[in-house]
């Protein structure tokens, strides 16, 4: 049997055609596409997300018509939402999760219902980048069209592929809408923002069944009329499943663009820093995230102002080599989120020196990047999630300085893994269990989930990033007032 898992992230979207009984990867695919940025706008043509989905599959089909595939599942990120016709069909761009436009409709909204109800409700505090204020901005500006509905990523392409536009309750919580603890549309926050659920999609649990594939689809897809595809997560909740992150004590690093945090619980977690609690898909079990935003980005942007001309592992061998003493860099040009909490907040350089070059400027880079882990790492403990199991993965998994900073400065084993796409492996995952394939998920990711290496802290280098992140921590603290 084999099962299709398409990750729909912010830069692209990936296909991994999936053995379930093993894991084995049998192809991938894979479409990027472009964010459309200007100050504090981000926004994405939604259209994308399905030209890549189609692309992505049948990339991954390209050589693998004799196997038939059994059911799909979608890996999402989240809070990126377009308006919609009644049909689905977008009505101008998307406003991504990176996009903190509405200011001004987030302290609205924090006046009206407060940061405490709309934090325990949905696990996430007031914030200018979710759905909940850029709602509010779209019928404050006069944008909304009559008989319009509001629609993240997932069920965008969940009704490109069944014509049902359904999302799952880690993407809904995300969004600010749905309280987790009914897993229904909020009605206080809906009359708020003077909206009806008729304007949200369905809501059904990860696992269970969406719709077969439509006709039309099918076709365009190569696959077969009717295969299953079934409800998918947030893209870090199915890394989680991905990365075999499933047991109380197991924490998830997400290094892509943005650097995301996962812990597993026993309940959900409220914290004075608004860790955001949820419940996991694996049954009994609850997530604890947050969002270090800027942090991959950071590093992305600096390549491409700065060095167009080098390759990432390139870049990464030159910055191994480099010592920079106390060059800092606050990985910030988005604004800070958790657990600063301080949208005024902008990226900066501090301890140049006239002998410092690009190259030193990207390991600040990378350092800034991994104390900000350390800084959310002890803010988990301190509120009750401690770390047995530190799982990395993403872009910054494949970087030899990233993953050892990482092991370092946390001074804190770091696994790795075999496949480093765990978010479509995850989705792989849950359309496998739905289609039959294992009872239940941890039966299914000892399986098709595998470990790489291990590595293990350097206790001299440990000793030295402690020293330094406090110096780290004390700079921060005299520029922060600068930012207030």
């Amino acid at each position: 049997m084999y099962t299709i898992g398409l990750d729909i992230g912010t830069t692209g979207t990936k296909a991994l055609l999936v053995n379930s009984a093993n894991g084995s990867v049998a192809g991938r695919g894979y479409c990027g596409y472009s964010l459309i940025t200007q100050g504090d706008r981000a926004e994405q043509d939604a259209n994308d997300w399905i030209k890549a989905s189609k692309f992505a599959i049948r990339e991954a089909m390209r050589e693998n018509e004799n196997k038939p595939v059994s059911a799909i599942a979608i890996s999402s990120q989240g809070a990126s939402m377009a308006m919609t016709d009644a049909a689905g069909k977008p009505l101008g761009n998307a406003i991504t999760w990176m996009d903190s436009r509405s200011r001004a409709e987030a302290m609205e909204l924090e006046q009206l219902l407060g940061n405490e109800y709309v934090y325990h409700m949905c696990g996430w505090r007031i914030f200018p980048t979710l759905d909940a204020a850029k709602i509010l901005h779209f019928r404050r500006a006069g944008l909304e069209q009559p008989g319009c509905r509001y629609l993240s990523t997932i069920e965008i392409v969940n009704q490109f592929l069944t014509g049902f536009a359904i999302i799952d309750p880690t993407n809904a919580a995300i969004r600010q809408l749905m309280d987790i603890r009914t897993g229904r549309w909020d009605a206080r926050i809906l009359d708020a923002l003077g909206i009806t659920p008729e304007q949200l999609p369905e809501i059904r649990p990860t696992g269970t069944l969406v719709g077969g594939l439509k006709k039309s689809t099918a076709a365009e897809l190569g696959l077969k009329e009717g295969t299953p595809v079934y409800s998918g997560a947030h893209d870090q909740y199915c890394a989680s499943i991905g990365a075999a992150a499933i047991s109380v004590g197991d924490m998830l690093l997400s290094a892509g663009t943005t650097w995301v945090i996962l812990g597993l619980g026993e309940q959900l977690l409220y914290s004075e820093s608004y860790i955001a609690p949820s419940i996991h898909p694996v049954p009994g079990l609850f997530g604890a995230m947050a969002s270090l935003s800027g942090t991959g980005v950071s590093l992305e942007w600096y390549k491409n102002k700065f060095l167009p001309d080098v390759s990432f592992e390139e870049l990464d061998l030159h910055a191994q080599k480099r010592v920079i003493g106390d060059l800092f860099y606050y990985p910030y040009p988005l604004g800070a989120a958790y657990p600063i909490w301080n949208s005024n907040a902008r990226a900066a350089f501090i301890g140049s020196n006239l002998d410092h070059d690009r190259f030193d400027y990207a390991r600040a880079i990378m350092e800034g990047a991994v104390f900000g882990v350390r800084r959310a790492l002890d803010d988990f403990a301190q509120n009750g999630c401690e770390i047995s199991s530190l799982k990395v993965l993403g872009g910054a998994s494949k970087s030899a300085l990233w993953t050892k900073l990482i092991c370092d400065i946390t001074n804190t084993p770091v696994q790795l893994l075999q496949e480093s796409d765990a978010c479509a492996l995850g989705a792989a995952v849950i359309a496998a269990c739905g289609a039959g394939a294992h009872p239940d998920y941890p039966t299914a990711v000892a399986a098709m989930v595998h470990s790489s290496h291990l590595l293990t802290p350097d206790a001299v280098q440990a000793t030295y990033y402690s020293e330094k992140y406090a110096r780290y921590l004390k700079c921060w603290n005299n520029l922060a007032a600068y930012y207030q």
